[in-house]
């Protein structure tokens, strides 16, 4: 039950920091991978809650499609913000 309490606690905390991370990035692609491990973390989340079915869209859709969609967007545009 601890260990269940600690991942929690991790895993919001990561998506916390790498929330910062992405909005306050300067650099397109730094904020798309800060982007994508925000979205690992919310995985973590999903799976330990339980929630398998969101889960495994979540996984497909903001770590795969949403990022590679972001990647061919900023190579397109500049890379750094200003």
């Amino acid at each position: 039950m601890i260990l269940l309490y600690v991942t929690l606690l991790i895993a919001g905390l990561l998506s916390t920091v790498f929330t910062y991370l992405a909005v306050t990035e300067r650099d397109l692609l730094k904020a798309v991978a800060y982007s994508a491990g925000q979205s690992v973390a919310y995985s973590i989340l999903f799976q330990v809650f339980a929630a398998t079915d969101i889960l495994l869209a979540y996984i497909a859709i903001s770590v795969g499609v949403y990022s590679a969609l972001l990647i061919y967007i900023v190579g397109k545009t500049e890379r750094f913000e200003g």
